[in-house]
């Protein structure tokens, strides 16, 4: 009997251990998490020539927002297109009073840093979906020319 008392006091301080470590995981999963921000910044270039590049850097826009949707606040809203059901996706015909004329049309381009260059974006601007710090360009190319890009850089 003597041996009883040792084992109820180790059982009952492994309980105590138990307990505490419960209550540390309880606290842990309670906490808050640090709230993601609504809203994300990206920057876009609309270039018309080689003289005319207008940058809108740093555009703050919600979370979610789409390449179509910025195109609309970047221009206030100065862009005609034509929306394609088939493609999901709008067909920029004007920007900024800048009017698609054969052989030259809008088209848009997204920064690749890691290769330091201009990629057309694999997608419409209406199904590209926006990350912070993206930056992309609208350029008004020659289509005759295959590897006509946006000659201002961020």
């Amino acid at each position: 009997m003597l041996r009883a008392r040792p084992l109820r006091a180790v059982q009952a301080l492994g309980l105590l251990a138990v307990v505490g470590l419960l209550l540390a995981l309880a606290a842990c999963g309670t906490q808050e998490k640090a709230a993601e921000p609504a809203t994300i910044k990206v920057s876009m270039l609309v270039q018309s020539s080689k003289d005319d590049a207008r940058w809108f850097r740093n555009v703050e826009v919600a979370k979610g927002t789409d390449a179509y949707e910025l195109t609309e606040k970047v221009t206030q809203g100065d862009l005609r297109s034509t929306y394609s059901a088939l493609y999901r996706s709008h067909f920029v015909d004007s920007i900024l009073g800048v009017e698609n004329k054969n052989p030259k049309f809008w088209l848009i381009y997204g920064w690749s840093e890691p290769e330091k260059k201009w990629e057309p974006l694999p997608v419409g601007a209406d199904l590209y979906s926006l990350k912070d710090g993206h930056i992309l360009a609208w350029y008004y190319a020659d289509t005759t020319n295959e590897g006509a890009l946006p000659t201002a850089t961020p």
